[in-house]
């Protein structure tokens, strides 16, 4: 994962809503400096910064991470049919994690 790609996805979806960097910080209960470690790539954040901001931008946290958008060929249903079994397993354990911060 690159840092620097994350970070600039989430600028350029901030701008494109015409959200300042303090203002996504206020939202996400964050420092603005925080959020413009994020944007410069300096900084990682936490699952639970990154589904805030993925909510607060309305883009899914796949975007934010990998770029991936609707349009790609294969949808999660299809990337996940083409796992071994291991790693299906793995995927809906980390899907269960994940599912009390996206409700």
């Amino acid at each position: 994962m690159n840092l620097a790609e994350i970070g600039g996805r989430i600028k350029v979806e901030r701008r494109s809503r015409q959200i300042s960097q303090e203002k996504l910080a206020e939202i996400i209960d964050v420092s603005p400096h925080y959020i413009y470690e994020i944007e410069r790539g300096s900084k990682a954040m936490s699952l639970e910064t990154l589904i805030s901001i993925a909510k607060a931008l309305s883009v899914s946290t796949d975007y934010i991470l990998f770029g991936n958008t609707d349009n790609d060929t294969d949808s999660i249903y299809e990337q996940l049919s083409k796992l071994p079994d291991d790693r299906k397993e793995r995927a809906e354990n980390a899907f269960k994690a994940v599912l009390p911060f996206i409700l």
